[in-house]
């Protein structure tokens, strides 16, 4: 693990460095981060944007962003999971490739601010916003069939990362609304790998509030989701056999687990 954090630092220093020769800075962070975790996977270059056909009657053709000597593909997805669906039902229906989707988690996150005028940056910034393996298990309702399937897993790596953000929204000084100018990862703190049922199953929170018929307001204040993703999780963890539906308490679904 510690030989892989240390990789990942001289790839993200490297990758950085790319991009200042480039005249690139706050053009491509999202394209980085993807070309940093590809650099992760499998760093060499000749296994990177490999096309894919599949079979059948009418095939269709997908680029992998990686296919490994191995014959294993890797798909790696720093936004939302759900615009994956077609590309990962073409996987697991065309080709018999198995499939890992790497999805970057930002684990903890600082924040400054850069006035786009004067070019002041502000002071730097700890942001008490932290992405959590439950919120990537919120994005995989699209994907239940193949979740503890043989050929198909999710590798979450955990990252620190500097956030630059725009003062060019409203509000609080144009913070509301804002646009993010540039993300570096700076560190890799853990790797999750969730492949077979049973680490789906592990992530349930451990509370003793979850212990008792509980309605997804409590469930959201133990998992801290909100909103779409806390019913997903819901929805993923009951398609899982963890929890099932087990009356109301006024108009709310009381969960119990099994």
């Amino acid at each position: 693990m510690e030989a892989g954090k240390i990789r990942f630092l001289r790839i993200a220093d490297e990758e950085l460095s790319r991009e200042k020769l480039r005249d690139g800075i706050g053009l491509l962070a999202e394209k980085r981060l993807h070309s940093v975790l590809k650099r992760w996977v499998l760093d060499d270059f000749s296994c990177h944007e490999i096309k894919i056909e599949g079979q059948g009657a009418r095939p269709r053709k997908f680029v992998a962003d990686v296919l490994a000597p191995t014959g294993e593909i890797f798909e790696v997805q720093t936004g939302k999971l759900y615009p994956m669906r077609t590309k990962l039902a073409f996987y697991m229906t065309q080709t018999t490739y198995p499939v890992t989707v790497v999805h970057p988690l930002l684990a903890v996150k600082y924040i400054s601010w850069l006035d786009g005028r004067s070019g002041e940056v502000t002071s730097r910034k700890k942001s008490p916003k932290k992405q959590t393996p439950l919120h990537a298990l919120a994005q995989l309702r699209p994907f239940l069939d193949y979740l503890g399937t043989p050929r198909f897993s999710l590798c979450l790596p955990l990252l620190e990362v500097d956030e630059y953000r725009l003062l060019d929204g409203w509000g609080r000084g144009g913070k509301r609304g804002s646009h993010r100018y540039e993300l570096i990862p700076i560190a890799l703190l853990d790797t999750v790998y969730l492949r077979e049922k049973a680490d789906y199953v592990a992530l349930f929170p451990a509370d003793e509030r979850l212990d008792v018929p509980f309605t997804a307001k409590t469930f959201g204040k133990v998992s801290r989701l909100a909103g779409y993703a806390l019913y997903d999780a819901l929805a993923v963890f009951e398609a899982l056999d963890v929890i099932e539906k087990c009356g109301k308490e006024g108009r709310a679904a009381l969960y119990c687990k099994k």
